[in-house]
């Protein structure tokens, strides 16, 4: 018989799993049992709170009367005894009315013979009415009891400096609310914001300490649960509901004995039950399987040995069941070519890592490896030299043992993302042989999942890109003092050629020419005036010439100016102008030059024979223009990516700076706009950019830049 077949035959044996499904069962049975209940709790003391909100909302309906006493406009001498009698003869719950004057007399009494207590119940609100006189505003007291009668006090100020004092019947309500009753122990009633029971509540068994059920009203909100809550000693359970219109709670509870003291004793009998058998079953398949463990132990122990220690010192005895003798044959055999495997691998991996530190130790960069609590588990020289640790050591740790205070603050903050790649660039001072200066770093950081613990850590590289930045900044002093070199000659270019078209006689073949030459000119103007204003909207030193803007006359200009280009190269251009007037506030030249560039983009990648379309719409918001063409499109993840300076397709490294679009995105910004591309290659582009109707100025009016953008 198999090993497997005789373990199975052990543990159908016991049959210990239906007794723990048993157990589970009761278990699922006294929670959904327990949910039941309070949510039966929580529907109590709801319609409770519902029961003393309508008695409040009906309460505050009878003091409607008190308007036409105090209405300033009453066109006669109104008697208020009179009113007040048919309004206490209309609500039977007005037990006691009181109207005092303003210095403290009562002018007019009347108590209903229902009231056991001889005395004035108004005599109980002194403090009461001297509140509501003091706020002038209508002051509820608190519940009186006075010969098993309950009543709630309401002081109501008038504007002539009275004061009419009531007394609400309660007696109906806290009956009605306290006989709700659950089985034989549940009970509803009313206690104020303190947890204090409302007076005159005829509820039994009630003794409790008013701070616990404080203490529960504050830890939950509007409504809430119950739970081991004593009353009379004993635990009870259930539910709280807040009422709206009064500092007051209606709370509903049972005894936890009652709600599921038999459930708990079965599950406790199960439980004890299921405890035996286990035990029973634990002696047997002891005394069964002695065979078993044995050698179970040896392999374990054995196995924990040879991992230790990575030699097998000696081989696992071969006991128990032939099966399990066999598996220790083939464990001791396992074992033993492991053993010389790992001595043949381990010249070879001893090797690779001595290729592998030489490599990253002899690149410029800094590396640190770092597991998902910053430990260090890795880190070059170069690194360790940046950031300023002494060693690696196990107490290190990123960013905690980083001393230069500017890659702190960047590591701090990479190592608080979880994005997977991340790239920022710091300025760091950096110590030299003769002088610390400030240098350029770009820290890139990329997880990766530690092959031992299967949790992410994280690669940082460490580049300095001093250089680059140098090499930026020269690139660009260089593109500014060639612009500004050659806008003088081109000017003389572009004005004797206007000048040629004026003086020569009109004739087909010399206005092409001229129209051609005035073309590239404005073109290559265009061109010096991208670069100036990249250079401008990068400083933040471009203002905005605010103007009168016609959407409808900048672009139908823009579509004359490059007919001379489209014509030879049969591409039809087209013009969708709004329809009715339209005029938006904005920086005309700047304006005209996102447009130009859009279409001088459109021109070069569209076939002949296709189309460019320019429109233009409005919203209450913002105004939109668009250049659309039926080019070769552009790739999905090129985009974005197409906006940035110097960005450019590969296929088109040839075609420009990419300078354009990048002004175009600056200049839109600087309009308070957007930018974007809609495209689907093979069909063509649209590029779309709206202006905010917020640039809105006087004509002519300057707008400061915005801040250039943090490094």
């Amino acid at each position: 018989m198999k090993l497997t077949t005789r373990f199975l035959l052990i543990l159908l044996g016991i049959a210990v799993l239906p007794l723990l499904l048993s157990v589970g069962w009761n278990i699922y049975q006294y929670n959904s049992s327990v949910t039941s209940y309070f949510d039966l709790h929580k529907g109590l003391s709801r319609l409770s709170a519902v029961n003393v909100d309508e008695w409040f909302i009906n309460t505050n309906r009878s003091l409607a009367f008190l308007y036409e006493i105090e209405n300033p406009l009453q066109a006669r001498k109104l008697d208020e005894a009179r009113v007040i009698q048919q309004a206490a003869r209309i609500n039977s719950d007005i037990m006691s009315l009181s109207l005092l004057a303003a210095d403290g007399k009562e002018q007019f009494f009347l108590q209903s013979d229902k009231v056991r207590e001889k005395k004035s119940l108004a005599s109980y609100a002194v403090a009461l009415t001297t509140r509501a006189k003091e706020s002038g505003i209508v002051t509820a007291g608190d519940v009186l009891c006075v010969k098993g009668q309950a009543f709630f006090p309401l002081a109501y100020p008038l504007v002539d400096g009275r004061v009419v004092v009531f007394h609400f019947a309660m007696d109906k309500l806290l009956g009605k609310i306290n006989s709700q009753e659950t089985g034989t122990s549940g009970r509803v009633f009313i206690a104020d914001k303190q947890g204090r029971l409302l007076p005159c509540q005829k509820v039994k068994s009630l003794d409790y300490s008013p701070e616990d059920l404080n203490k529960i009203f504050r830890n939950g909100g509007r409504t809430g649960t119950v739970a081991k809550f004593s009353l009379a000693g004993e635990d009870y359970s259930g539910a709280y509901a807040a009422i709206d219109k009064l500092d007051w709670a209606a709370v509903s509870v049972q005894s936890e004995d009652e709600l599921y003291g038999k459930q708990r004793k079965s599950i406790l009998i199960f439980s004890l039950l299921a405890v035996a058998i286990f035990g029973i079953t634990i002696v047997v398949v002891f005394l069964i399987s002695n065979r078993i463990i044995a050698p179970i132990n040896n392999m374990v122990n054995g196995v924990k040995g040879f991992l230790r220690t990575q030699h097998l010192d000696e081989v696992i005895p071969a006991e128990g069941w032939p099966e399990i003798k066999v598996l220790v044959g083939v464990l001791n055999r396992l074992m033993l070519e492991l053993q010389a495997y790992r001595a043949f691998q381990l010249n070879q991996i001893v090797e690779e890592k001595g290729k592998a530190q030489a490599l990253i130790d002899t690149i410029s960069d800094g590396v640190i490896l770092v597991d998902d609590r910053g430990s260090l588990i890795y880190s070059n020289n170069t690194a360790l030299r940046l950031l300023g640790i002494p060693k690696i050591s196990p107490e290190v740790s990123v960013p905690r043992s980083v001393k230069n205070e500017a890659f702190f603050t960047a590591l701090t903050e990479m190592m608080g993302l979880k994005e997977k790649y991340l790239r920022i660039e710091v300025d760091a001072p950096v110590p030299t042989e003769t002088a610390t200066v400030i240098k350029s770093f770009r820290v890139i950081s990329n997880q990766f999942l530690l092959a031992t613990l299967k949790r992410p850590g994280r690669v940082i590289i460490i580049r300095d890109i001093t250089g680059e930045k140098e090499i930026e900044k020269a690139k660009e002093d260089f593109f500014h003092m060639i612009t500004h070199d050659m806008r003088a000659p081109l000017s003389t270019l572009q004005g004797y050629t206007e000048l040629l078209m004026k003086k020569i006689p009109a004739s087909p073949s010399t206005d092409k020419y001229l129209q051609s030459m005035l073309y590239s000119s404005r073109r290559l103007r265009g061109m010096i005036d991208d670069i100036l204003n990249t250079t401008k909207l990068e400083r933040g030193n471009m203002a905005l010439q605010l103007d009168t803007v016609d959407p409808a006359a900048i672009i139908t200009r823009v579509k004359e100016n490059h007919e001379p280009v489209a014509g030879p190269k049969n591409i039809k251009l087209s013009v969708e102008a709004p329809a009715g007037k339209m005029q938006l506030t904005a920086d005309p030249g700047l304006l005209e030059r996102v447009i130009t560039n859009l279409m001088g983009n459109s021109l070069k990648f569209t076939p002949g024979g296709g189309s460019i379309t320019l429109s233009a719409w409005e919203t209450a918001d913002e105004v939109f223009f668009a250049v659309e063409d039926t080019g070769p499109g552009i790739p999905e993840n090129k985009r974005k990516e197409i906006f940035e300076k110097y960005a450019q397709m590969e296929e088109h490294k040839s075609m420009g700076f990419g300078l354009g679009l990048a002004m175009c995105k600056m200049t839109v910004e600087l309009h308070k706009g957007r930018i974007w591309v809609e495209s689907e290659e093979g069909k063509g582009s649209k590029f779309i950019f709206t202006v905010s109707r917020s640039m809105a100025g006087p004509a002519g009016a300057a707008v400061p830049p915005p801040p250039p953008p943090a490094a």
